[in-house]
């Protein structure tokens, strides 16, 4: 239970040790303050009755002193302000108590006006006093803007003669002439590790808050709002602490410990760098999880942490562009190196066709961000990190084309055998789940290499149907593999990088197929249907053509009936069709022959037309039961 509200304990003391939240608590304190003293009995008793000159007076003391506690900056800078802003609700505290006891002697019962003015001037005290502390702390630590702690584990040092006399005071040398290569220099510019780390979970937990639908997989895109903003990590840190890091920077640089104050500085950004890497990202062992995590981490990190950082760098170092570049390297540097080096796991494992989605989606992701790459890493010092990320892309890209060379063998080695006659190639089925990824994490330079395994798996395809020794069977097979390449593309939206002419192309394909079926299965069937013009002859014949036509239809009938269409939609279509071609011949046929035999033909005639379309629904069925049943 500790462990599960220590994050929510550590985020209200985050929001705690906030100046604007005690600012914006002290001045709604301070204006019901003001307005509940003024309708209380005690305001009434020491000053009479309310007049206009009053009512103005009161109103501007009241504006002014509201608009102080808001505006806390200038007070803050002035000592004598300072005192006087304490004093003065100091005094008012002092009042309402006095009122509160006062009418409690009167009244029997304390006003309450007055006890809400004397609670709100409390909490309005106590809000002064929350919101001074820090700005004495930082005074203290940064008293003199040329003032630094620095131990020198060595013997003393020469000084310049030339150092003003208010350096003489201080703890260190300005400038050493000579000084000492094993020099061990420790400065303390920085605030104190506690505070740092209060600081840097303050920012963090800002973050969080404007981010927590991105992070939880709420929407998909990170607020416009944070990637435009490169200025809210200045904005979130204390604004003086901000100009006394950049004069005690200034200071350091140009006395020869410019080492000494990047090491310090770069420890702090990497401490706030590793923290927001772990608050922001889920720890998961499932690899699809860990991706999605690393994809949120890098775009957090290249489209807001690190151009924060790299603002926050120009304005600590303003006026030494040399030293922000070179501490901007070392804050991002080891934090972008372990993000490219997840990356470069997927690219220097083997050419497994089961990580094709990873590997895509990685990439995918890298060769978004290369545009951020290239905007954040300009200087010569991080050109590096440009340089690892364009590295990085181009073996996942290396990588992603072996697998392609592993798909193309497996088509071509392939020896499966169909587990249902006509039905869906086992080979067919792996390379398009394998190709799904290219749909939903691919681009359109994929669009080639798709082409040739589809085009190479249709060419294994046509050589299989080859294989049966019913040609109609084999086509049926085509048929099935052709739509299900089809349905499957759709499906995973490889028509966007296909383009539509290839999927109408593959719907051209099937319905070419569904024609070779017709004519090498029905053609002769439907030739015994054929009506001579010479009735004389046609009597006698059309009864022989009949029993061949009863013949054929039923062993064409048990063989299909046992075939499979994997598609119900196209099965529908090549039923409707037969039907649609048979039910009109046959029942010509049929209609000639009754006006021919007269009531002599009912002997002949096994088959109504409403049969054949009864039958024709039985094809492609696996309909076990009623061929045994046909048979008897």
């Amino acid at each position: 239970m500790n462990r599960m509200l220590r994050p929510l304990l550590n985020q209200i003391h985050s929001y705690l040790m906030q100046p604007r939240i005690w600012r914006l608590l002290g001045f709604a304190s301070t204006l019901i303050g003001f307005i509940c003293y003024a309708l209380s009995s005690s305001f009434y008793q020491l000053f009479g009755s309310w007049t206009l000159f009053k009512i103005v007076a009161y109103s501007i003391f009241s504006i002014i002193i509201c608009l102080t506690i808001l505006f806390p900056k200038l007070w803050q800078q002035l000592r004598g302000l300072n005192f006087e802003a304490h004093m003065a609700f100091f005094v008012l505290t002092i009042t309402s108590v006095y009122s509160y006891f006062s009418d409690k002697a009167m009244k029997g019962k304390p006003d309450a006006y007055s006890v809400t003015s004397y609670a709100a001037f409390a909490v309005t005290s106590l809000s002064l006093q929350r919101q001074n502390a820090p700005a004495k702390n930082r005074n203290q630590r940064f008293q003199d803007k040329h003032h630094l702690v620095v131990q020198v584990n060595m013997n003393p040092l020469q000084v310049n003669n030339n150092i003003n006399s208010n350096l003489v005071s201080s703890n260190i040398p300005q400038k050493a002439q000579q000084p000492d290569e094993h020099v061990a220099v420790e400065a303390n510019i920085l605030p104190s590790m506690e505070e740092r780390r209060w600081a840097n979970l303050a920012v963090v937990n800002m973050l969080k808050c404007n981010l927590n639908k991105y992070i939880q997989d709420k929407v998909h895109r990170i607020p416009e709002i944070l990637i435009n903003d490169h200025n809210f990590l200045i904005d979130e840190l204390p604004s003086q602490l901000v100009s006394d890091l950049h004069e005690k920077v200034k200071f350091m640089v140009r006395t020869g410990f410019e080492k000494e104050c990047v090491d310090q500085y770069c420890t702090w950004r990497r401490e706030f760098l590793d923290l927001a890497g772990k608050e922001l990202s889920i720890q998961e062992i499932e690899e699809k999880r860990r991706i999605k995590t690393w994809i949120k981490v890098s775009n957090v990190s290249l489209k807001i942490l690190f151009p924060n950082e790299r603002r926050l760098c120009d304005r600590i170092f303003l006026g030494f562009p040399s030293v922000a570049d070179c501490s901007f390297a070392q804050i991002c540097g080891e934090f972008t190196t372990n993000l490219l080096d997840f990356a470069n796991g997927f690219a220097n494992g083997s050419h497994m066709l089961n990580l094709l989605p990873s590997v895509l989606q990685v990439f995918g992701v890298l060769h978004e961000l290369i545009p951020e790459f290239e905007s954040v890493f300009l200087d010569q010092f991080s050109v590096s990190l440009r340089s690892e990320a364009a590295t990085t892309g181009r073996r996942l890209r290396k990588a992603i084309n072996g697998m392609f060379m592993q798909l193309e063998k497996l088509i071509n080695c392939d020896t499966s055998q169909v587990a249902c006659p006509g039905g869906i190639c086992p080979v067919t089925v792996e390379v398009m789940n394998h190709l799904s990824a290219v749909g939903e994490f691919g681009s359109s330079w994929l669009s080639a290499e798709v082409t040739r395994i589809i085009a190479l798996l249709e060419s294994h395809l046509e050589a299989k149907s080859k294989d049966y020794s019913n040609p109609a069977l084999g086509f049926v097979f085509l048929m099935n593999n052709e739509r299900y390449i089809e349905k499957k593309a759709k499906q995973y939206q490889l028509d966007k990088i296909l383009g539509n002419h290839w999927i109408r192309q593959r719907a051209a394909k099937v319905r070419e197929n569904s024609e070779h079926y017709r004519r090498s299965s029905w053609e002769v069937v439907l030739g015994f249907l054929k009506l001579s013009t010479e009735q004389i002859e046609e009597a006698e014949s059309m009864k022989k053509k009949l029993n061949l036509f009863n013949l054929r239809f039923k062993e064409i009938w048990m063989d299909q009936s046992a075939w499979f269409m994997h598609d119900e939609e196209l099965r529908e279509e090549m039923i409707a069709s037969l039907r649609k071609i048979l039910s009109r011949t046959y029942g010509l046929f049929i209609w000639s022959f009754n006006n021919l035999l007269g009531k002599d033909a009912h002997e002949c005639i096994r088959y109504s037309v409403l049969d054949i379309e009864d039958l024709l629904k039985d094809l492609f069925g696996w309909r076990g039961e009623q061929l045994a049943e046909m048979k008897d």
